[in-house]
């Protein structure tokens, strides 16, 4: 089995991948017997990553039957626990009907106390709302009850939330909602079963909603994440712990999507009028919000750091650029959906890389060169160096222009933001 050989290599992409992870009660996941984790589906394939890296349970998926088509993916996808599920246009009725083998496989791993997660929507899309979720989570949780008897199955909604996801060292918040017990819906299912597929459907929307950031209408996206970015930038900046248990950042930006969608028109208008000035403002400036609110990141020790980590940095760069540089031409000239491109990036990454590093610590090897071996052992952690150290050098570089920028200007610039601020306080 391939999935305990990828897991551990994939948890460390991920938090590289990742500049903060949030991840919010995880307790709420039963250590044993039959689950179902109901997901929302905003990328290809990054959140069955993500859940079965950084929470305790093995897993199995449900994947689109078409990624099975050639004979290696077969293999690579079904030893990490993968499930085919086909779609009308992956094949036709011939491919749908194989879907009956797909159910049985689901209804006997649940049977054997595993764990099974859907994404619930069926399709990606880059977007923060939820889409109208499919059935397939209550037929198969009515279908393990009516092949085995199963009364004791749990379906656990869990909310996904990317400030943006396509994105490198973005950061990644998930919601694990309260259990939806089947139980509570075999009365009805008895006596109607479409009815009661329909009421279990419903309640899991209800209920992912309640841990997804939706941002209604798509045209007020640009606005309510101008308001994110406010909202960010009032937080102290800092690098570690990359993983964090506390759901106060999911809390709040929900609580300000929410508010969004909650105003009226005409006080949306006036809203969007004025942030729509002070980002133009900073702009015409040259000017950052986060180097606005926190321009203590141009000091002179950073500027020391800068100077001595350029080096190591350059090593960094250029001893990673070769597997970084072809996964990135993947995703973008072999990848035409968005939704799968930083997907495709970031498991193309992975593989590239490794293959790059047995290719070098042969080499290194096989010239008994003690040096080169000591050099290529630390390649990782130097190209971790370089990220960090471009990151800082960004801050850097926001800080010095507001420090260099005159003070009249500088001042009304804070004045604008802070009534902005003031609005959803």
């Amino acid at each position: 089995m391939l999935y305990p050989i990828v897991r551990p290599l994939a948890r460390q992409a991920l938090r590289l991948n990742f500049r903060r992870m949030y991840f919010s009660n995880f307790d709420r996941i039963p250590k044993e017997g039959p689950v179902i984790l109901a997901v929302n589906h905003p990328t290809a394939f990054i959140e069955p990553c993500v859940l079965a890296c950084f929470q305790a349970r093995t897993l199995h998926y449900l994947v689109r039957g078409d990624f099975f088509a050639k004979p290696v993916y077969r293999f690579l996808l079904e030893n990490t626990n993968m499930i085919p599920i086909y779609r009308r246009k992956d094949g036709g009725l011939t491919k749908v009907k194989d879907n009956y083998a797909t159910f049985e496989r689901c209804y006997d791993a649940l049977h054997a106390d595993r764990a099974l997660m859907i994404l619930a929507e069926g399709r990606c899309i880059h977007e923060k709302r939820l889409r109208p979720l499919q059935k397939g989570v209550a037929r198969i949780a009515f279908g393990t009850y009516q092949k085995y008897g199963m009364e004791d199955l749990q379906i656990i909604p869990i909310g996904v939330n990317y400030t943006d996801s396509n994105a490198f060292r973005s950061e990644l918040m998930i919601e694990v909602g309260e259990a939806i017990q089947m139980r509570d819906y075999l009365a009805t299912y008895r006596d109607n079963g479409q009815r009661a597929i329909r009421e279990l459907t419903d309640e899991l929307a209800r209920r992912l909603a309640q841990h997804l950031i939706i941002i209604d209408r798509p045209e007020d996206e640009v606005l309510t994440e101008h308001l994110f970015e406010l909202h960010r930038h009032n937080q102290a900046y800092q690098i570690w712990p990359i993983a964090s248990s506390l759901p106060q950042r999911f809390r709040s930006e929900k609580q300000l999507a929410d508010w969004v969608n909650a105003m009226e028109v005409e006080q949306k208008r006036d809203l969007k009028r004025r942030v729509g000035a002070y980002f133009s403002a900073l702009e015409n400036q040259g000017l950052s919000d986060f180097g606005l609110v926190q321009p203590q990141h141009y000091s002179p020790q950073n500027t020391v750091v800068l100077i001595i980590g350029l080096l190591p940095f350059g090593l960094g760069l250029i001893g990673n650029a070769a597997p970084v540089a072809l996964a990135r031409w993947v995703g973008q000239r072999l990848v035409r959906t968005v939704e799968f491109r930083h997907s495709v990036k970031l498991a193309s990454a992975l593989g590239f890389y490794l293959v790059y590093m047995v290719f070098l610590l042969a080499l290194a090897v096989g010239s008994q060169n003690r040096n080169l071996l000591l050099g290529i052992v630390l390649l990782p952690f130097w190209g971790y160096f370089a990220i960090l150290y471009q990151e800082l050098w960004e801050r850097w570089r926001m800080g010095r222009r507001v420090r260099q920028s005159p003070d009249q200007t500088i001042a009304g610039l804070r004045a604008q933001r802070q009534r902005l601020v003031e609005s959803w306080r």
